[in-house]
């Protein structure tokens, strides 16, 4: 019986030398740390060609719309005119289509000179207020300015024309007051005529 158990404790002693290694290899090897990653620099996303396309145009619409703007302060109104066309068949954003032709109406206003003129600008107006969102939509009030410098309202037109009604009135007293003084100087005249011709008549009875 001795022996036997003599022999069996080295037998033990290598069995749990062994599950002693093999923990602390199964440790080691979890804890041992991964490998670090190195992300790759994110690359720029370029902006693509038709998103870049309406900015540069809305860009050359805004800057052609401006030089409109210039040649209007400087009462270079056909210059202005031309450059509101130019932009209006470019643009295509409601918006900016609405502030260039409330443009065109103010030039058109400006260089009214007879009803017909006037007529035509007051179409336009009408068509541009009837497309136009509650508002507006960013129209320069700077435009109006020359029409509103010569505007006369109704009240003040019917004042003008009582006073010039008063002033023909006025006038054609005074013209009337001349051809009676001048009617009266030629019968006179004529008076004075007749009796001289009556003397002469009367000498050369003798």
């Amino acid at each position: 019986m001795g022996p036997i158990v003599k022999h069996r404790f080295p037998a033990l002693s290598l069995v749990c030398l062994a599950w002693l290694v093999l923990g602390c290899i199964l440790g080691c090897a979890r804890h041992k740390p991964a490998p670090l990653v190195t992300a790759a620099p994110e690359t720029p996303v370029a902006a693509s060609p038709a998103a870049t396309v309406p900015a540069h145009k809305a860009q050359q619409s805004q800057a052609t719309y401006d030089q409109g703007m210039r040649a209007f302060d400087a009462g270079e109104f056909k210059k202005a005119t031309a450059a509101w066309r130019a932009c209006l068949a470019d643009e295509t954003d409601p918006a900016a289509r609405q502030r260039v032709f409330f443009a065109l109406i103010a030039v058109k206003l400006v260089q009214a000179g007879n009803e017909a003129d006037l007529t035509t600008a007051m179409d336009m107006f009408e068509a541009w207020l009837k497309d136009s969102p509650p508002g507006g939509s960013g129209e320069d009030a700077r435009l109006l300015a020359p029409v509103l410098r010569t505007f006369r309202p109704a009240f003040a037109l019917k004042e003008l024309k009582a006073a010039g009604e008063k002033e023909c009135a006025k006038k054609l007293a005074e013209r009337t007051e001349q051809v009676r003084r001048m009617q009266q100087q030629v019968k006179a005249l004529e008076t004075i005529h007749r009796e001289i011709q009556e003397k002469k008549k009367g000498l050369n009875n003798y």
